[in-house]
């Protein structure tokens, strides 16, 4: 790059016509160019229509002064790039086959301006007239490739640019150089040039770009701007680099700048004194920046993680301090100045969003929820920081953190906290609603589950703080927003009572639940010697009982006088399985005995009857789990809307045309008119009382405050706010990855008009879920699952939304990712209930295990043929061998000591893992071959996209999508990836983000899986071995540069969500717990957030390419030489990779994992 006349004796030496061509006219070579483009080779390329070797005839038609045919070859070259554009596939995203054309076509615009220039500027100089080129070089600067797009475009493009540039030079130099500046764009051509090489980590040709700008006239700003990309080369350089980069900014003369350009170069001094290790210094610099200019944004930023960074070292300080009994009472004023920095840093994070919401609220925001965590006091620094310095920031940009925020009620900063969301109640009423909702539900059973076990009514025990605020600001929104609180409580209400799942359905996910882990003990048995464990039949025999109470005994349902079709069902299904479930498992036949009658024995069954063995009760599940499918499998795949909710299919809305600004809080609405009861006439209530007059005066009152919010909300024609009107949901931050560069637009979004008429029922595995069509005023049906979950499924997926979020908005920033395209799409989930919850759906979602399904259903297959031969084929292989070994022999040997028998044991372990290993990898392979074929899914995904084109596309698309998808596996430990949840759109190749559960142990740490992703035989077959090696691992590598690249925001983010994530984990483990002990145990979960972050962030760093600058081999103790690494950059992901496409790993794998398929 920019060495054209190295790479033109490399193209004369080799006979390579076309580069010399490119080499010639890049570096200004025009004789060259046009003894060249008489050489056959040339003109058979013009033959063929090759439009590059036409368009350098229009370079030197304007470099020859030959102005008049330049029109004529511009159209001849436009031809034939409109040719090769006809012969191309259609656009899709991601695609590349497009883009060197769409290059072209650029370069085309710019010829036939440059046309006109030369036209222009040979008339003024011959007149010795200056023309007027500020529009089109005003329009040359707008016109630019993308920032990721790779650094050739970009050369391509200038390079012409300056050789236009230098003609002006050449014809106009007769005038002043000030003047001639005016004429031609050459510095910041150059600049941004060099701008562009940095950010893509091209150091050498940003030095090179700079070298060849010549000293001459120049704007302030160009100067500025040359002076920082000098500066900012050396910024990622060894100290003697970063100590000439200070050296540039001290010998600088600050007397021509601006307050921003001047607090910019105070900014990067602190930055440099912080590489260069001197923080005092550095904090001095930040400060200094701030008072030359106050509203520069990202000085406040540079500070802010400058202290952050400093608050962070003395916590873990102070936390030494305390452990050792020397320095205890040191920690206190260490852990003080510690929490005096991270207010510090609170408040610079707070300044730089309050004066750029554009490009840092979402990235700073998470340090500054972080940080305000470790506040211990409601009147502590922190919470008092972070009170004053919101105050005037836009509401919006909280959005993507409303989990964190109303979890924060439940701390010490609820109080202050909930004046934020007060704000985004007001505003944004529809973003905040259901998850508001439900957290208050949420927090209202816990208050009155805590009141009732303690004896006391709640006027004797004092309300929670967290229950306390979610009511509060429930009032409010209901006061605000009356006509739109009602509507959407009127459709929730009909949600949760039409929409629940059947009985039946509960009871299935519930057995097939028992029944994974009967089969997982019944190996484990097997493996240790065939012998029953104590308590584990007594452990399932005590949660049947829970099963039976809960489905055949609850007094909600048994005791309930209202005669409802939930009611009538629960009785027809308690008289159809009530006797035959208590007599399979031997259940207790009251509710009484069942929780623990002294007659009963400790596992749950009557002293006459024996208890069931592992084996009884797992036959006993699979005949209740036959059963019940075969009953769910008789209701109809569709349904009529009608039928199940009468309310809702009659629910209509007619969405208004809102313009910019309607739905905003502070949009005027009508006055109340004058209030009843104020000068009125007094013959008109003389025969009325005073305690009626006044009675009727609050009512009328009332009413005139509910009509002036109905008005501001938009009804009955009133000029105000349009947010009356239902919106469909998911339709703000973080479920919608573009909302992080702008506010949200109410206005602008996707107005419910009505249901669709049908409800669709889809099976996935064990779970049968509801399928809703919401009707927008866009013309569009948007899908919703309706699905039954516990409220920690609900959250988790809250949090994958803001990590892709983050991480969508991250990629984008970052060149490389953004040049492979990779991006992901969170998925909307939003909660009903604490039970049920509505997720957004598309008719393009696949399944693994649906895709499967519908095969074996086609060529007559039972589907879950292969899970059941790999259980009873395991069980009998083991169960064979585990009576060979329990044949005694007597090989004459006294039995030794201790130690002798312990590695006996050992030796017997040992052996039992080998035969385990080997006799599911033997059942595996039998699945392989005459079960479950490779090529399922390719061959689906073929008949569902129908051309080759789209199946290519595709295939693509999904490549790029599955690689961030497994480095967040990888780096989450995410376990439970099972086909059922292994989801995917065929329409646009992106992989579905929901059910991405986290693996902990039992202590709280995250346990890492056997297999770092899922990649078994039908994905890679689906994506071959090209696109595996070839996309999927760059891109693998790429996403994981991106993330880890950003290491002052990601920290924080990832603190954030696993804290989160590991209380509501250890809560949904145990009961429910009070706003104090909830804060206790975040506490003791603390240690568990830091070990899982460090974790997940060296995963992440794992899969970064790097260069091993170390040798390949190294010498051994032996003198021999032994390889040590294979020399590639991304060799880490290539070894995730083989790990995941081992046989001997996959086979390990339990049945629900399906590792054949």
């Amino acid at each position: 790059m920019s060495q054209w006349e190295v790479l033109s004796d490399y193209a004369e030496e080799s006979g390579a016509v076309e580069l010399e061509v490119e080499c010639g006219w890049k570096s200004g070579n025009w004789d060259k160019v046009r003894n060249l483009c008489t050489n056959p080779s040339v003109g058979a390329s013009l033959e063929l229509g090759d439009y590059r070797a036409k368009m350098n005839e229009v370079f030197l038609a304007i470099v020859d002064g030959k102005l008049n045919e330049v029109e004529n070859i511009h159209a001849q070259t436009a031809q034939l790039c409109l040719q090769q554009w006809q012969l191309l596939p259609d656009i899709t995203s991601g695609g590349n086959s497009h883009r060197q054309l769409l290059e072209s076509f650029h370069q085309l615009v710019e010829l036939r301006e440059s046309g006109q220039i030369m036209v222009e500027t040979s008339r003024h100089s011959s007149n010795q007239t200056t023309p007027d080129l500020k529009n089109l070089l005003k329009a040359w600067r707008h016109r630019l490739p993308n920032e990721y797009d790779p650094i050739a475009t970009w050369d391509e493009i200038f390079i012409w640019r300056n050789h236009m540039f230098s003609a002006i030079h050449t014809n106009f130099s007769w005038l002043d150089p000030e003047s001639l500046a005016t004429l031609h764009d050459k510095p910041w051509t150059a600049i941004r040039a060099t701008e562009i090489a940095r950010m893509q980590n091209r150091k050498e040709m940003s030095q090179i770009s700079l070298n060849n700008l010549k000293e001459g006239a120049m704007d302030v700003g160009d100067a500025f701007t040359k002076l920082r990309e000098q500066i900012l080369v050396y910024e990622d350089g060894n100290v003697e680099e970063q100590t000439g980069g200070m050296n540039i900014i001290n010998t600088t003369n600050l007397s021509f700048f601006n307050s921003s350009q001047k607090g910019e170069l105070f900014r990067l001094k602190g930055k440099f004194s912080t590489l260069l290790g001197g923080r005092s210094k550095a904090n001095q610099m930040f400060c200094r920046a701030i008072q030359v200019c106050p509203s520069y944004s990202n000085a406040w930023a540079s500070w802010g993680e400058l202290c952050s960074s400093i608050g962070y070292e003395l916590e873990q300080k102070s936390k030494a301090e305390a452990a050792d009994e020397k320095t205890k009472e040191a920690s206190a004023a260490t852990a003080k100045k510690s929490g005096q920095y991270l207010a510090q840093g609170m408040g610079c994070y707070l300044e730089a969003v309050h004066w750029n919401t554009q490009e840092l609220d979402g990235l700073v925001l998470p340090n500054v929820l972080w940080m305000l965590s470790r506040e211990e006091s409601p009147d502590g620094v922190l919470c008092q920081t972070f009170d004053s310095r919101t105050i005037g920031l836009p509401s919006w940009i909280w959005l993507p953190w409303l989990s964190q925020l109303l979890t924060s009620l439940c701390r010490v900063e609820g109080e202050v906290v909930k004046d934020i969301l007060s704000g985004i109640v007001s505003s944004h009423p529809q973003a905040v609603y259901f998850m508001l909702r439900a957290f208050y539900l949420e927090r209202r059973d816990i208050e009155r589950t805590r009141e009732s076990s303690s004896g006391s009514s709640s006027q004797q025990q004092p309300q929670s703080p967290s229950v306390r605020h979610a009511e509060e600001l429930m009032s409010t929104l209901r006061r605000a927003h009356p006509t739109l609180w009602s509507s959407l409580e009127v459709i929730l209400e009909e949600l949760i009572v039409r929409f629940r799942p059947s009985l039946e359905e509960e009871l299935l996910a519930t057995i097939a639940a028992l029944t994974e882990r009967v089969e997982t003990q019944l190996e484990q048995q097997l493996l240790n010697g065939g012998d029953e464990p104590p308590n584990a039949v007594a452990s399932f025999q005590k949660t049947l009982n829970r099963v039976s109470i809960k489905f055949f005994h609850s007094t909600s349902d048994s005791e309930s006088i209202s005669k409802d079709d939930r009611s009538k069902k629960a009785s027809q299904f308690r008289r159809r399985y009530k006797s035959t479930f208590e007599r399979d498992f031997r259940t207790a036949s009251t509710k009484k005995d069942a929780t623990g009658d002294k007659k009963k024995s400790e596992d749950g069954s009557g002293d006459s009857e024996p208890p069931l063995t592992l084996s009884e009760l797992h036959a006993h599940l699979k005949k209740w789990s036959r059963t019940l499918d075969r009953q769910i499998s008789m209701a109809p795949s569709h349904f009529p809307l009608q039928q199940a909710s009468p309310q809702l299919s009659f629910f209509s809305s007619d969405s208004p045309d809102l313009w910019p600004g309607t739905c905003d809080a502070t949009y005027p609405g009508p006055k109340p008119s004058r209030l009843v009861g104020e000068n009125d006439d007094a013959s008109s209530t003389s025969l009325t009382s005073a305690e009626v007059r006044q009675a009727e005066s609050l009512a009328a009152n009332a009413a005139q405050l509910v009509a002036a919010a109905a008005a501001r909300e938009g009804l009955a024609g009133h000029a105000g706010g349009g947010t009356a009107a239902v919106e469909i949901p998911g339709q703000y931050a973080p479920y919608r990855a573009t909302a992080l560069d702008s506010k949200p637009r109410p206005e602008l979004h996707t107005k419910l008009t009505r249901f669709h008429p049908v409800v669709e029922t889809l099976r996935r595995k064990n779970q049968v879920n509801r399928r809703l069509g919401l009707i927008g005023n866009d013309g569009r049906t948007h899908k919703f699952l309706l699905q039954f979950a516990i409220p920690y499924w609900t959250r988790s997926d809250e949090r994958t939304a803001q990590l892709n979020y983050v991480c969508s908005a991250l990629m984008k920033k970052d060149p490389m990712a953004a040049r492979k395209n990779l991006t992901t799409q969170p998925t909307a989930v939003t909660a009903i209930a604490q039970r049920l919850r509505m997720a957004a759906d598309d008719t393009s979602n696949h399944s693994l295990e649906g895709i499967y399904s519908d095969y074996c259903e086609q060529i007559g297959r039972d589907h879950e043929a292969a899970s059941n031969y790999s259980y009873q084929e395991v069980l009998r292989v083991l169960g064979e061998a585990q009576q060979q070994s329990d044949t005694p022999e007597d090989d004459g040997k006294e039995p030794g000591d201790k130690e002798q028998k312990a590695e006996a044991e050992k030796e017997k372990q040992a052996a039992k893992k080998k035969m385990e290993k080997t006799t599911k990898l033997a059942v595996y392979q039998k699945i392989c071959q005459s079960f479950v074929e490779s090529d399922v899914l390719l061959r689906s995904t073929r008949t569902c996209l129908g051309t080759p084109e789209r199946s290519y596309y595709f295939r693509q698309a999904f490549a790029r999508s599955i690689a961030f998808n497994s480095l967040m596996q990888y780096a989450f430990a995410v376990v439970d990836r099972s086909p059922e949840r292994f989801i995917f759109n065929t329409r646009t190749g992106q992989m579905v983000s929901s059910d991405f559960r986290l693996g902990y142990s039992n202590q709280g740490f995250l346990e890492p899986a056997a297999l770092p992703f899922r990649m078994s035989r039908n994905l890679q077959e689906l994506l071959g071995p090209l696109l595996l090696q070839g996309l999927f691992v760059p891109s693998m590598g790429v996403a994981a540069a991106a993330l880890d690249a950003r290491k002052d925001i990601l920290p924080s983010l990832l603190c954030l969500l696993l804290r989160d994530d590991i209380v509501h984990w250890y809560i949904s483990k145990s009961s429910a717990r009070s706003d104090s002990k909830t804060r206790d145990l975040e506490r003791q979960l603390m240690d568990r957030v830091q070990k899982n972050t460090s974790l997940t962030k060296r995963r992440l760093a794992e899969c970064v390419p790097t260069v091993d600058d170390e040798s390949k081999e190294k010498e051994g103790t032996d003198g021999a030489t032994s390889k040590q690494k294979s020399g590639l950059i991304d060799e880490r992901t290539r070894e995730l990779l083989k790990t995941s496409m081992d046989p001997e790993k996959l086979c390990m794998m339990p049945n629900s994992y399906q590792p054949w398929l």
